[in-house]
């Protein structure tokens, strides 16, 4: 009778993770309305161009994109979505599908905006909080530590890594520090005219979805303002 139990509790956590997924589905369908946003229902293949960006995200689990948005949003491309993978408790995902031996899987599911600003790069660069799984991003894209020097308490709650730190430095003048020091918390990757923001195994509630791309494009537009002669989006 023991075994009967067990695949009872298991059928009612998939029916109700089901469940919770179909209700989720239906309340971001005029989320993304009211945003002004295209809307592609459940789950997706992650779009060959953003894969191919080299963001470290994209890295940590087979791609598993869900519920989509996408289009423009002060002047800007952008997409909102859930990412999902799987990863041994305290440690890096993988494209592979994690061993039995990894020790314990945790499932990571966040939601993550995609911004891009045309003509605008910036210096490649990799925003983490520094109390967060391990993340070796710097080994797999060969980028460097970037000392915000005279912040602590920059420095007490993120790690900066950059393709070349002293141009990055010149990006992370003090607006742009303070609003990250205010908000901490934040995974930003920069590649170019492009940059993924999410929190790690955090999603967004479909009501907050707007604050959430608010917020997101505000950091986004401060890094922007630093780049000399660089004027907002028409």
């Amino acid at each position: 009778m023991g075994i009967w139990v067990f695949v009872l509790v298991g059928v009612a956590i998939v029916t109700i993770a089901v469940y919770s997924e179909m209700q989720r589905r239906r309340a971001l369908g005029p989320v993304a309305e009211g945003l002004g946003l295209g809307f592609s229902p459940g789950q997706q293949p992650l779009s060959p161009a953003l894969d191919a960006a080299g963001f470290y995200l994209f890295t940590q689990g087979p791609p598993e994109v869900l519920n989509l948005m996408h289009g423009r949003r002060g002047g800007h491309e952008v997409a909102l979505f859930g990412y999902g993978y799987d990863a041994p408790q305290g440690e890096e995902g993988s494209r592979e599908i994690p061993v039995g031996d990894a020790g314990q899987i945790e499932r990571r599911l966040q939601t993550v905006l995609w911004v891009q600003a045309a003509g605008r790069p910036l210096p490649d660069f990799d925003l983490s909080p520094t109390r967060e799984s391990l993340r070796r991003v710097a080994q797999r894209f060969g980028l460097l530590p970037a000392q915000i020097e005279g912040r602590a308490d920059f420095r007490d709650r993120y790690l900066l890594f950059a393709r070349d730190p002293d141009a990055l430095r010149r990006v992370f003048r003090a607006a742009v520090v303070d609003a990250l020091v205010a908000d901490p918390g934040w995974f930003i990757e920069g590649r170019g005219n492009q940059w993924l923001l999410y929190r790690v195994k955090e999603r967004v509630a479909p009501e907050a979805m707007g604050a959430f791309l608010d917020r997101g494009l505000a950091l986004i537009e401060t890094l922007l303002r630093t780049v000399p002669g660089s004027q907002p989006p028409g």
